[in-house]
Parts: C-alpha cells; sequence; structure tokens
C-alpha cells in the first residue's frame, strides 16, 4: 500500500484539510445561519479541493489520484463530523452521511487532479 500512496503528499492534504474544516465547523458555531446554508457545501468543497491538490501533487494517474483523494477527502469528513459533534450537533445524521460524501467528492477531487496534472504536462512539453 505504501507504494501506491504518496504519504507525505496525503498527510499534507489531510493536514490543510483537516484545518478548514475545523474552522469551517468553528465558523458554522460562530454564525449559526451558515450551518444550513453552507455547511455541507463548504465540507464537500475542501474535500474535494484536498482530493484536487493530492491528485495534482502526485500525478501518476486516475487509480491513483482518486485513492488518495478519497482518503483525504475521508480524512476531512471525520475531522468535520468529530468537530460538529464535540459542539453538541446530533452525531447520528452526520457521521455515515458525512463521510460518505466528503470520500466521494474527495475522489472526484483527484480525478480533476490527475486532469490538471496532465494538462500542466501538455502545456511544459509546448514550451
Amino acid at each position: 500500500m505504501r507504494g501506491m500512496i504518496n504519504l507525505k503528499i496525503l498527510q499534507r492534504a489531510m493536514l490543510v484539510g483537516a484545518v478548514f474544516e475545523f474552522l469551517l465547523v468553528m465558523a458554522g458555531h460562530i454564525q449559526p445561519w451558515l450551518k444550513p446554508h453552507f455547511f455541507l457545501f463548504g465540507c464537500m468543497l475542501i474535500a474535494g479541493v484536498m482530493g484536487l491538490l493530492y491528485a495534482r501533487d502526485l500525478a501518476r494517474g486516475f487509480r491513483l489520484g482518486s485513492l488518495g483523494g478519497a482518503a483525504a477527502g475521508a480524512a476531512c469528513g471525520v475531522v468535520a463530523v468529530s468537530a460538529s459533534s464535540l459542539m453538541g450537533d446530533r452525531p447520528d445524521l452526520y457521521i455515515p452521511y458525512g463521510v460518505m460524501v466528503s470520500t466521494l467528492t474527495g475522489a472526484v477531487g483527484g480525478v480533476f487532479g490527475q486532469i490538471d496534472a496532465m494538462l500542466q504536462a501538455f502545456l511544459r512539453k509546448l514550451k
């Protein structure tokens, strides 16, 4: 498994994603109107971007980019759900749905990250 996933890039994506997910949950508790209008979209956006950044840095194919993106997205989802649970939200509603959606958007972000890596390689060849 170590040969498939670059742990250094994955740890960096997970750390950055965890910080942004925690900040999103904190913002939702400071400004309550953010939670029903932005929380799920923001959680998905962060997970997707972390998947994109992982795959773009890895640049080793769609399968590996999507796999690492899914792992980064799942970690983002776990952090968001855990932080939300610690702040008194109902975790039984968020745990399976939040982690599942974050994993999926992280995997999709990984696909787009690989597309971006391929585009960057193509543009470098043109120069």
